[in-house]
Formats: structure tokens, sequence, C-alpha cells
């Protein structure tokens, strides 16, 4: 006689994770490249705004002579997470030139700011 099998119980995947993502600030510089370039600002503007939303996030960015300054606004279960999305965005308006040896997004340098919690 065959039994049937019984239903386990359902868990949290993840113990202690009860607290939902929260929002970090990430500060991602690019400097030029080896042939002391930068990319196109509006077409960099264009592929960052496209990159953030495809990983749920926005983006600002100032063009300066010598870098490109972004801050990359994301939710997420930690500042590792954040920073690692970050960098993907970044690296993704960058194109061929962050996959270039040149410059990679990670020679860039990325700082996670933690908001001060909110009062609502």
């Amino acid at each position: 006689m065959k039994r049937k099998p019984k239903m386990s119980a359902i868990r949290l995947m993840v113990p202690g994770m009860y607290e939902p993502p929260s929002r970090y600030d990430v500060t991602v510089t690019v400097s030029r490249d080896q042939d002391g370039q930068l990319p196109d600002p509006v077409a960099f503007a264009v592929a960052a705004d496209e990159a953030a939303w495809r990983r749920s996030a926005s983006i600002v960015s100032a063009h300066m002579d010598d870098r490109i300054i972004s801050i990359v606004t994301v939710h997420a279960p930690d500042r590792y997470a954040a920073v690692t999305v970050a960098r993907a965005v970044v690296s993704d308006a960058l194109g061929p030139r962050a996959a270039s040896a040149g410059q990679s997004v990670g020679d860039a340098r990325a700082e996670a700011e933690t908001p001060p919690p909110s009062a609502a």
C-alpha cells in the first residue's frame, strides 16, 4: 500500500531575514580610460537610465572634465548588494568600454551611504 507524501512545513528560506530592503544611495566614479576618453554624456545618460530601469534602480550622473560621478539609488537587503547593483548599472551603461582592459567599473570607486531612518 502506497503512502501519500506529506507536505513539509513552510519556513523562511533565509533565517533571520525579517526586515524589508533598505534604500541605499551608492556613488560610483568612473575615470577616463587609457586613451583619456570618457563616454558621450548623452549616450551614457540614456544607457544608464535603461540599465537602472532593468534593475529597479535609479541613477543621476554628473559629467566632469575628467570623470563621471553617478549616484545610483537601490532598494537592497544590505550595502554589499546595493554596491553590486550600482556597479552593474554603471558597467552596463559603459557597454563595451567597461569590458576593455583600460577601464572597468571594478576600478571605479564605489561608496554606499545609508540614509537616516525615515520618520514615517
